[in-house]
C-alpha cells in the first residue's frame, strides 16, 4: 500500500530490515535500498516514498541531514531513525524534525511492527497524501485499486464522492502542454465542483473533474474553450464523461491514451470521446499520382529547383483542402508518396536504393517531432533532396563525416558534449549531421551517445559497487545526477541503486 525506502550503510542490516518488513506488514512495500543518504535523494523523484527508515551515522550524508532534505521535497513523508545506544544527541535533533519513532539496533520483530503501525496510522490521517495516492493508482494500477481486496477502495469512496465526472486528457508529441492547464480547467467549473490533476508524464495532462451537472451545451462550450486555449501549443485534448462516478475512469483514460495520438494535429484542438471518429486515409491518392510522377521525373533529370517547387505545391497549392488533418494522416500520406517515388526510381542508375529505409524512418520521425506544418514542409524538402547527392565524392564525404563524428563521440563521451556542439566541430547543421550519422549507423547521435554512456556506467558500477550515483553520473558525462538516474532506468530497466545492489 505505502512505499518505503531504507537507508543504512551496513548491507547485512539493510537486507535484514527489508526481509522483516516484507514478512511483518503487507501495508508497506520497500521500493529503495541505499547505503548512503545522497543516493536516496537522487532517486527520490521517482521512488516517491511515503516513509523512510534511515540510519543516523553514515558516510557522505548522515540521517539527520537526509531527513531534513527529504522533508523539503516531500513534506508529508513519515521518517524513522535507526540508532545505536550512543546516538542520543543525534536523536534529539531527529525529534525536532518530527520523526515518527526510532529503532535501536538490533530491532526486534515487535518493535518493527509497532513502528510500521505508527507510520501507517499517521499516513491514513493525511487527506492530501491519500488523495495523491488514489489518483496515482487510478492512472498506474487500476486493477489494484478496484480489486475486492483493495483497502484503497474505501479510501477512494470517501475522497471521490461526485456522481458525475469529466476526464480531460491532453497530450502533445512535442511536450507543449501549457503550465497553467490545470488552472484553466479549474476556471471552467461551477461553485462546489472540483478539479484534480492525476499524475502523468511531461507530455500528458490528466484532469479528473467532479461536476454537479453535465449537458451537451456545456461540453460543446468546454471543447470550444479548450481548443482555443491549446491552439498555439500543438497539444490535443479529449473530454470523456462518466455518469457512474470515478470507477469507469481508468477504462476511459485507456481509451483516451489510444485515441488522442491518432487525432493529434499540428495545431491544438479538443474533441469529445463519445463523438470521435478516426480520420480516413485521404481520398486523393489517385489525384496526386501526377504530382509524384513529376517528382520522380525531376529526380531522374536532377532538376532540383523544379522538384522543390513541386513539393511546395503539394503542401500549399491546389491540394490544400484535400490534405490530411492529423499527424497520423500526414505520416501515411508521406510514406505512400515516398514508396511510390522509390517504385518509380528503381530502374534509374542515379537512384541509390539504400536510402529508402532511412528516408522513410526520417519522414515518420519528423511528422511526430515537429511543431508546425511549415517545419514539416522544410524537412520533407531536405529529406527528399537527398536524391540529388549525385557524385561518389559527395557520398564518400558524408560517410567520412559519419565515421569522424562516431570517433569523436567515442573519444569524448565522458565530457559534456551534445549534437549541436559536435555539429559545430564539423561545421555542419546539427539536423544534417544527425541525418548523415543515422543513415550510416542506423542510430541517431543522441541515442549513440546515451548507449555509450550507459554501457560505461554499468561497467563502472560493477567495478565500484559502492560508488555514489553522482560520481557515476560525472564519470560518464552527466552533470545532473537526477537526469542520469532517469536515463539509466529507461536504458537498463533498473535504477542505479537497484543495479548497484545486484552487483554487490
Amino acid at each position: 500500500m505505502f512505499r518505503l525506502i531504507l537507508v543504512e550503510d551496513e548491507p547485512r542490516i539493510l537486507r535484514y530490515l527489508k526481509e522483516k518488513i516484507n514478512h511483518l506488514s503487507s501495508d508497506f512495500k520497500v521500493v529503495g535500498m541505499y547505503n548512503n543518504g545522497e543516493d536516496a535523494l537522487v532517486e527520490l523523484h521517482w521512488t516517491q516514498p511515503h516513509a523512510v527508515i534511515t540510519d543516523i551515522r553514515m558516510p557522505v550524508m548522515d540521517g539527520i541531514e537526509l531527513i531534513g532534505k527529504v522533508r523539503q521535497k516531500l513534506p508529508d513523508i513519515q521518517c524513522a531513525i535507526l540508532s545505536g545506544h550512543d546516538d542520543f544527541s543525534y536523536l534529539r535533533e531527529a525529534i525536532k524534525l518530527g520523526i515518527t519513532d526510532y529503532l535501536l539496533k538490533p530491532a526486534a520483530d515487535e518493535e518493527i511492527s509497532d513502528l510500521l503501525f505508527k507510520m501507517k496510522d499517521r499516513l491514513m490521517l493525511n487527506q492530501t497524501l491519500l488523495e495523491r495516492e488514489v489518483t496515482r493508482l487510478i492512472v498506474d494500477s487500476p486493477d489494484m485499486l478496484f480489486s475486492q481486496e483493495s483497502a484503497w477502495m474505501e479510501v477512494a469512496r470517501e475522497l471521490f464522492y461526485y456522481g458525475n465526472y469529466v476526464l480531460i486528457y491532453a497530450w502533445s508529441p512535442v511536450g507543449d502542454i501549457p503550465d497553467d492547464f490545470q488552472t484553466f480547467c479549474s476556471s471552467l467549473l461551477n461553485t462546489g465542483e472540483k478539479c484534480t490533476r492525476l499524475p502523468s508524464p511531461a507530455a500528458e495532462a490528466i484532469m479528473l473533474i467532479g461536476v454537479h451537472s453535465w449537458s451537451k451545451d456545456r461540453h460543446l462550450e468546454w471543447i470550444h474553450l479548450i481548443t482555443r486555449s491549446l491552439h498555439n501549443t500543438g497539444a490535443t485534448s479529449v473530454l470523456a464523461f462518466s455518469p457512474a462516478g470515478f470507477v469507469p475512469i481508468p477504462e476511459l483514460l485507456g481509451r483516451c491514451r489510444k485515441l488522442v495520438p491518432l487525432q493529434s494535429r499540428f495545431e491544438g484542438h479538443c474533441f469529445e470521446l463519445a463523438d470521435s471518429t478516426l480520420e480516413e486515409f485521404p481520398l486523393l491518392l489517385e489525384s496526386l499520382q501526377p504530382a509524384w510522377m513529376r517528382l520522380a521525373h525531376f529526380i531522374i533529370k536532377q532538376q532540383k529547383q523544379l522538384f522543390v517547387k513541386e513539393i511546395d505545391t503539394l503542401f500549399a497549392g491546389e491540394y490544400r483542402e484535400q490534405l490530411p488533418v492529423t499527424r497520423r494522416g500526414w505520416e501515411k500520406l508521406l510514406l505512400h508518396i515516398s514508396h511510390s517515388l522509390h517504385s518509380q526510381l528503381t530502374n534509374s542508375s542515379d537512384f541509390h536504393f539504400d536510402l529508402k529505409q532511412a528516408m522513410e524512418q526520417e519522414l515518420t520521425e519528423e511528422v511526430w517531432k515537429l511543431r508546425t506544418m511549415a517545419e514539416l514542409q522544410m524537412q520533407v524538402r531536405e529529406i527528399w533532396s537527398s536524391y540529388f547527392f549525385r557524385s561518389e565524392q559527395e557520398r564518400n564525404l558524408q560517410r567520412d563525416w559519419a565515421k569522424d563524428a562516431k570517433q569523436y563521440i567515442n573519444d569524448h563521451f565522458r565530457e559534456n558534449i551534445s549534437l549541436p556542439g559536435i555539429a559545430d566541430i564539423f561545421e555542419l547543421h546539427p539536423a544534417y549531421l544527425n541525418r548523415v550519422f543515422k543513415r550510416a549507423f542506423q542510430l541517431s547521435i543522441s541515442d549513440y551517445l546515451v548507449q555509450l554512456r550507459m554501457e560505461a556506467a554499468c561497467r563502472f558500477i560493477r567495478e565500484h559497487p559502492f560508488v555514489l550515483i553522482k560520481d557515476i553520473a560525472e564519470h560518464v558525462g552527466y552533470l545532473d545526477p537526477y537526469y542520469f538516474s532517469k536515463v539509466f532506468k529507461q536504458h537498463t530497466g533498473l535504477s542505479p541503486s537497484d543495479y548497484k545492489n545486484s552487483s554487490i
